[in-house]
């Protein structure tokens, strides 16, 4: 009789605790909501009350850090918006192009595999791709004629420049690439540096890709828009020698799944 009460006493012990050790393991995995059963002795019940309101304050305070975790984000993105579109106005004929080649490229690397981080990463990039021509005079940015080879000097000037402005903040580390090397070429015919091949990273060469296409389907002071299937025709014969090949079957993908319209090209010109 003696050892049934003991052993019924220490059930009454060990149960309680053993749901408590269970709730703190559930914690350590950032399962905020979990909960202790109230029971057992009075000192016990104590330590459970107190365990869940513990849990409680936790869980309300990672709320309130996602919230705000969420809203600095937004804080964040719309700051690279307005500065996207800023760049573009200094050029009535490239309103909405930061824009569209951020869309164009998220599409790209979405049918190339790229994983969430990776299409995030990338559609902040191709935002910034042009925030260079900040830098850039004028009458160089505007010059509705073709660049003479001094202009041109000029002008290959920008990727370098966005680098430059953007690597201060460290929270674009990550997109400094697309930024600073979408003019490479495959063939290492392109600028800043001349980078061949798989030197050039993959951000970049999504970018070059979208940079170009909004640039072929769109108005300048140098060409009328060309329709879609022209400019794609051009940008595949420059396959392999500018432009990586997979890219631009990833674009032809997207293209022949209707993800990637001319019209969609045109709507925020």
């Amino acid at each position: 009789f003696a050892l049934l009460i003991g052993y019924l006493f220490a059930v009454g012990i060990t149960r309680p605790i053993r749901g408590l050790v269970f709730s703190v393991h559930a914690m350590s995995r950032a399962e905020f909501h979990e909960r202790v059963e109230v029971r057992g002795a009075a000192e016990i019940r104590e330590l459970a009350e107190t365990f869940n309101h513990m849990a409680g304050d936790i869980e309300q305070y990672v709320e309130r850090l996602k919230q705000a975790a969420a809203e600095n984000r937004d804080l964040f993105l719309g700051s690279i918006r307005m500065l996207a579109a800023a760049i573009d106005e200094k050029d009535p004929y490239t309103r909405g192009h930061s824009g569209r080649v951020a869309k164009y490229s998220t599409i790209i690397g979405e049918y190339l595999g790229l994983n969430a981080q990776d299409l995030d990463n990338l559609r902040i990039s191709a935002l910034l791709h042009d925030v260079g021509k900040i830098g850039v005079d004028d009458r160089v940015l505007k010059k509705p004629g073709k660049l003479d080879d001094e202009e041109f000097a000029l002008m290959k000037q920008h990727p370098s420049k966005g680098a430059n402005i953007m690597r201060p903040v460290a929270q674009l580390k990550e997109m400094l690439p697309g930024i600073e090397l979408h003019h490479e070429r495959m063939d290492g015919g392109g600028y800043p540096y001349g980078l061949p091949g798989d030197q050039i990273p993959m951000m970049a060469r999504i970018i070059a890709v979208a940079d170009t296409f909004d640039a072929m389907t769109t108005n300048r002071p140098y060409q009328s828009a060309m329709d879609l299937e022209f400019a794609l025709e051009r940008i595949r014969s420059l396959a392999i020698s500018k432009f990586d090949p997979a890219v631009v079957a990833a674009l032809d993908a997207a293209v022949a799944a209707g993800r990637l319209r001319l019209t969609a090209a045109l709507v925020e010109v």
